[in-house]
């Protein structure tokens, strides 16, 4: 039992304690009324007990539920997007390898990479795209019950809106997104920009990732995002 559930049951059981020894210390009555006042006395030290189960259980389904949108959210905004970039690298390889950092992609073994999507078939560019742009938009909407750090989804999208090509396929899709989720993907790519010559190493994106998290911008963000629902 947490420290606060453990305050609450207690003033929720010295209450009813004084509210008996109340009406017990103003009534005089004969043995049967006597006999229900110590059966009301008895039932009622279970009321507490009862708060307590029920919010226990309520706790732990909240939990759960809390657990299984997390593993949805990875599963789908993470996973997914990554195993599509495996599924379309041969149809557009110029979008996906301007997904990942020059440092990435030299730290993994290729040096050579164009930075236009010239020739990705326009399709497939615009299906990862739109992958990539939902990803950001379900992050928006399951970011109350997510239970993973919101610097760790940005870390990941500031990789992606790092990407110029992306930039110029969002300019064209960005009207099929509810509006909080452009104005953060708007500022996500700017940021990116902005930043480009700051980042050398996952340090430094981490670090950035957390001053977006901490900043007014991100919390106005959210709470619009939960108005719109």
């Amino acid at each position: 039992m947490d420290r606060g559930t453990f305050i609450v049951l207690f003033i929720l059981t010295f209450l009813m304690i004084y509210i008996i020894y109340v009406i017990k210390s103003t009534n005089k009555g004969n043995i049967t009324s006597n006999f229900t006042e110590k059966l009301v006395l008895l039932s009622s030290i279970f009321i507490p007990i009862g708060i307590y189960l029920t919010y226990t259980i309520f706790s732990r389904q909240m939990d759960e539920l809390r657990v299984a949108a997390t593993f949805r959210s990875i599963d789908r905004g993470w996973l997914n997007v990554n195993k599509t970039f495996v599924e379309y690298s041969d149809k557009c390889p110029n979008l996906i390898d301007s997904l990942a950092y020059d440092w990435q992609i030299n730290t993994l073994g290729k040096t050579q990479y164009k930075l236009s999507q010239e020739e990705d078939d326009w399709t497939a560019s615009n299906y990862v795209s739109n992958c990539i742009f939902q990803s950001i938009e379900d992050f928006l909407t399951a970011s109350v019950v997510d239970e993973t750090t919101p610097d760790v989804w940005i870390s990941n999208f500031l990789q992606w809106t790092n990407s110029n090509i992306l930039y110029n396929n969002w300019v064209v899709l960005r009207s099929n997104y509810a509006l909080t989720s452009q104005e953060f993907i708007n500022y996500l790519f700017e940021f990116s920009s902005k930043n480009r010559n700051k980042i050398k190493n996952s340090g430094d994106v981490d670090n950035l990732a957390l001053g977006i998290v901490d900043s007014d911008f991100f919390r106005k963000i959210i709470e619009k995002r939960a108005m719109e629902h």
